[in-house]
């Protein structure tokens, strides 16, 4: 809930919010209260240019004006085969075909340009061109960054929701709103689970042992990543101490880092809703009652080798690690439970995997099992659609503390 909180904050009025909040303000200089990013958006007078045949709109008297200060006159018009090469490059990344530059050149209406524009924006093109500049921003990448880098297999569904917004003139913002806080603002809402994978982005260590180092430097990555897209500031500056040039307190870095303290990875978060997940669960339920014996059998085969899993991996973890995953769940504390769930990612082991262990008589028992089940694929259904995304862990969220240096 926190988070739905952040984007009333946000939009409300962003870092300024964050400076009023604190309990005892630091007065900042007269240089920073002018520094143009924090004044309040006017809008300017048209200027007159003397050459105002040139200019066709507003943005034109405003490039004249500046150009004619610096005693500059405009560069030549182009001709119609750069002016459809420049914006076609510009818009989609690409260079027009043949076809496309004949039919500009040979269109003798006024409208002509403008029909290409909007036939360019209107391609699938335009959003794989220009999300390229979003996901830049939210460090998007298909692997995890860290030492083994392993792949995230579904993470590609938040580029393929970054380029279906450019597409489809999505609005900036219900576009921020669903990247910081959409299973929350629009639950049910698959593409807006989706956009939750913002926050997803960071470089991470799947076999991290320490678990809690781990958590801070995700948050930190992730205050840091918000702070720049979304406020344009260099957040990451006030994690040790207040900003030494933006108006931006060490404790307003962990008052935004506070509203993601309580979220987790979702690595197969479903996207199927209503009638769907309803045939899915039904048909699911055909095929578990079929294979329920053999799948029993199966796991019976395979536990030993899960339970010695489980304790070559529950003993490499420090004991207040171990402690957050033996806590009775009705005891856990908030912070456990994020423990208990990222420690859970390291611990549980498929069937398969264990198999790998089992020799002689035993693997080939399984291997014909596995034959067995694999009669029923025909009625088993087919795997849900999944995504990678940032979800709340409870209703309580974790302590946040300012960092003492």
């Amino acid at each position: 809930m926190r988070r739905k909180t952040l984007w009333g904050a946000l939009a409300a009025a962003g870092i300024a919010s964050l400076v009023a909040a604190a309990e005892t303000p630091k007065p900042f200089t007269p240089q920073q209260r002018r520094w143009w990013a924090f004044q309040k958006v006017t809008k300017p007078a048209i200027p007159q240019p003397k050459n105002s045949t040139w200019v066709k709109n507003d943005i034109d008297a405003f490039v004249l004006a500046k150009l004619e200060e610096k005693h500059l006159a405009p560069a030549p018009a182009a001709d119609r085969i750069t002016l459809i090469r420049r914006a076609t490059l510009d818009l989609t990344g690409l260079v027009p075909t043949p076809e496309e530059v004949q039919a500009f050149v040979s269109d003798p209406s006024p409208d002509a340009f403008a029909k290409v524009v909007d036939r360019l924006l209107a391609s699938a093109r335009y959003g794989e061109r220009w999300a390229r500049h979003w996901l830049d921003l939210a460090r998007y990448a298909d692997s995890e960054g860290f030492k083994s880098d392993e792949t995230r297999p579904n993470i590609w569904r938040y580029r393929d929701y970054v380029i279906a917004a450019f597409n489809q003139d999505k609005p900036y913002d219900r576009f921020m709103e669903e990247q910081i806080a959409g299973d929350e603002l629009y639950p049910q809402d698959a593409a807006a689970l989706i956009a939750t994978g913002f926050n997803r982005h960071f470089p991470d260590e799947s076999n991290a042992r320490k678990l809690m180092e781990r958590r801070q430097e995700i948050l930190n990555d992730i205050t840091d990543t918000v702070g720049a897209t979304f406020l344009g500031l260099t957040f990451a500056c006030a994690r040790c101490h207040d900003h030494k040039f933006d108006p931006i307190l060490q404790r307003d870095y962990y008052r935004l880092q506070a509203f993601f303290a309580n979220t987790r990875i979702e690595d197969h978060a479903a996207l199927d809703f209503g009638e769907h997940r309803n045939a899915y669960e039904e048909q699911y339920a055909v095929w578990d009652a079929k294979t329920r014996d053999i799948r029993a059998e199966m796991h019976k085969l395979v536990e030993p080798e899960l339970q010695a899993l489980y304790k070559e991996n529950f003993d490499k973890f420090p004991p207040e690690i171990q402690s957050a995953i033996t806590t009775a769940p009705g005891e856990r504390t908030p912070i456990q439970w994020q423990m208990y769930y990222k420690a859970k990612l390291q611990l549980d082991h498929s069937e398969g995997e264990a198999a790998q262990g089992l020799k002689g008589e035993g693997g080939e028992h399984w291997k014909a099992l596995k034959a067995e089940l694999a009669k029923f694929d025909g009625i088993k259904p087919a795997p849900e659609p999944v995504a990678q995304a940032m979800i709340d862990n409870d209703r309580e969220s974790p302590k946040t503390y300012v960092l003492a240096v």
